[in-house]
């Protein structure tokens, strides 16, 4: 069934059968800088959505299906503040190698979410 889910001033659509399993805070790094937003851990895909401040800095939503996740893993920290690279980052790689990287509180945690999500577990 289609439907929505709000949480505070994000929505995602969802698919059809699709059901969230997860909600994270997380900022998206996108060309070195960081937006603010909600990351939606789901059994069919990861969405991210920005929050409204992050959207006028020129965020959009976007989402990944999982069957095109390669890998999940924590990225090794930098020296960067302004990527967020101080902090623990998950990282999601693309089957393409492209990777997308978040930071969020408990980033292993994070990681082990999508890897069961990706199985086909919930919780």
């Amino acid at each position: 069934m289609d439907g929505e889910v709000a949480s505070g001033e994000a929505t995602v659509s969802l698919l059809a059968g699709e059901q969230v399993s997860a909600r994270l805070t997380a900022n998206h790094i996108w060309n070195g800088r960081a937006f603010e937003g909600y990351l939606f851990i789901t059994t069919q895909r990861l969405v991210h959505v920005p929050w409204l401040a992050a959207q006028t800095r020129g965020a959009a939503p976007f989402s990944i299906p999982l069957a095109e996740i390669a890998g999940v893993d924590v990225a090794p920290r930098g020296t960067n503040w302004r990527d967020g690279s101080w902090s623990r980052r998950l990282r999601v790689t693309r089957s393409s190698g492209d990777a997308e990287l978040f930071v969020v509180w408990r980033a292993r945690k994070a990681a082990e979410l999508i890897a069961r999500a990706r199985r086909g577990q919930s919780g």
